[in-house]
């Protein structure tokens, strides 16, 4: 392997390779193919990976589906991976595609529509999202979320 210390400025070279670390929050490698699927809703389901301060979670949204307006004490940030949905932020509706990140402050209400196309998205969570864990465990599981 090539040298990757030294780096300077914007990296911050650590004293050893190797440190401590708590049993509730290791550090992991995952294949998002390999998760299992929450079907939270009709044509809606999530991939979650939890840390111990943030969560990311991947939105599979089929053709014609709704994630129901909602809000949350936690601060999202959303990234469109593939597709398109119309996204109500604060009663402002957007169509939103590949590239397009929204940002939703605390307690602001938020939804999203698909219409003939399904939409992947990434919500990142800051704190993980309360409640979240529970509402998955309630839901159907699948490994896969064929259109």
């Amino acid at each position: 392997m090539e040298n990757r210390e030294g780096a300077g400025g914007y990296f911050f070279v650590p004293d050893k390779r190797v440190v401590d670390i708590a049993e509730d929050n290791p550090p992991q490698y995952i294949n998002i193919d390999q998760l299992s699927m929450a079907i939270v809703a009709e044509g809606l389901g999530l991939k979650p990976i939890y840390g111990q301060n943030m969560m990311l979670s991947f939105v599979y949204m089929k053709p014609h589906s709704v994630a129901a307006l909602h809000s949350h004490p936690e601060e999202q940030i959303g990234l469109v991976l593939e597709g398109e949905y119309e996204f109500e932020l604060n009663g402002v509706r957007k169509m939103i595609g590949k590239g397009d990140v929204y940002v939703v402050p605390p307690n602001v209400p938020h939804g999203a529509v698909t219409y003939d196309k399904s939409c992947v998205a990434l919500d990142i969570f800051s704190p993980p999202r309360s409640g979240y864990r529970e509402m998955l465990q309630a839901a159907k599981k699948v490994v896969t979320f064929d259109e």
